[in-house]
């Protein structure tokens, strides 16, 4: 297994599960994601937080990155739906 993908799929999960946290209204706002990723679970300081790491990373790239990963290591790496419709937007996580 590629180490780029080890880091990826450590990352990936948690940013996946806080854009689900985020999209069924778990989380009150972007805000609240990146401060409770990073103060709360320990989210890399270098991400912003881990809805933040999607606006840095790029949300097509993002998108294109979980598809990968998906059809490598399963369904759990698929960008939830908040990422596509923000894209479609021309819009990034405020």
């Amino acid at each position: 297994m590629p180490e780029q993908d080890i880091k990826d799929r450590i990352l990936f999960r948690q940013v996946v599960e806080s854009l689900k946290c985020l999209q069924e209204g778990v989380l009150r706002s972007v805000a609240d994601g990146n401060i409770g990723s990073l103060f709360g679970i320990g989210a890399p300081a270098w991400t912003g937080g881990f809805i933040q790491f999607v606006n840095s990373y790029g949300l097509q790239r993002f998108i294109d990155r979980c598809d990968e990963l998906s059809e490598a290591y399963g369904e759990r790496f698929k960008a939830p739906e908040i990422v596509k419709q923000k894209l479609a937007d021309n819009n990034q996580f405020l």
